[in-house]
């Protein structure tokens, strides 16, 4: 059960690693973008942000990320790991 877990937390940790680093490169591209107006024919007037992602993509991948992990903790632990369940080494 602790490593199931931990692979859940592990799972978490990469998903907010990975939208969050998603996010701020958009934020700095949208702070620092500049038009170019001065060759511009026409200019839109509806703007468009983001994009659409089925829900259940985000559910696969968490599971999927959190079996990697388990299955990566169980080794790390079986390898590393010390006799009568003392896994403190992770």
């Amino acid at each position: 059960m602790k490593i199931l877990i931990q692979a859940i937390l592990a799972s978490l940790a990469l998903h907010l690693i990975y939208f969050g680093g998603s996010i701020l490169y958009g934020y700095f591209l949208t702070k620092n973008y500049t038009p170019n107006i001065k060759n511009s024919v026409g200019l839109d007037s509806k703007v468009a942000f983001g994009y659409v992602v089925d829900p259940l993509f985000f559910v696969f991948t968490f599971m999927g990320i959190a079996l990697i992990c388990g299955i990566l903790i169980f080794f790390l632990k079986k390898y590393k790991g010390g006799k009568n369940g003392d896994h403190t080494t992770i």
